[in-house]
């Protein structure tokens, strides 16, 4: 499956995902909508908020708001983390494009507090001080469900079941 397959097949619909590429019977095949951790890295820019992100006395899974800025200059992708209205950051610039697409397209993306650092210096300069979770109600196959270890690892950790020999 090349990229653009890929993006077209994110941005389907309400955000449901086809494993179009798996050789499945498809007549017996039953689908479920499934919350997927679909993102999951510390959040970009908070040095340039210090003050908010203080003031916001975040903890894990306290639910943040994804907004688009789409009149971002350095960025047409880029994506707002906020909480209570409160910008906090954004989502990695070179991470972003597949979820900004999927807003575009109307799709829910939830998104919540992961971990936080927990030693923080507020005189020192602000970096992975937080990272950010974020879920998409997604359209999967019962077959499926299970046969990877995306829920329970970080994507770096996980097996790459999609490049593999197998498919």
């Amino acid at each position: 499956m090349n990229r653009a397959e890929f993006l077209k097949i994110m941005s389907v619909g309400a955000g449901s995902f086809l494993f179009s590429s798996f050789n499945l019977d498809t007549e017996n095949l039953k689908y479920d909508l499934k919350k997927v951790k679909i993102y999951d890295n510390y959040v970009r820019g908070v040095n340039f908020r210090k003050q908010d992100f203080f003031s916001a006395a975040l903890k894990v899974n306290d639910p943040l708001q994804l907004q688009r800025d789409v009149e971002n200059v350095y960025d047409s992708y880029a994506i707002k983390v906020l909480k209570n209205s409160q910008f906090l950051g954004y989502i990695a610039a070179y991470e972003n494009i597949v979820m900004a697409m999927l807003m575009d397209q109307g799709v829910q993306l939830e998104a919540s507090v992961c971990n936080i650092r927990e030693v923080i210096d507020e005189n020192k300069y602000l970096d992975k001080v937080f990272s950010v979770q974020v879920f998409a109600k997604l359209l999967v196959p019962f077959n499926h469900i299970g046969s990877n270890d995306l829920r329970t690892k970080r994507a770096d950790d996980a097996k790459d079941i999609y490049r593999s020999e197998k498919y």
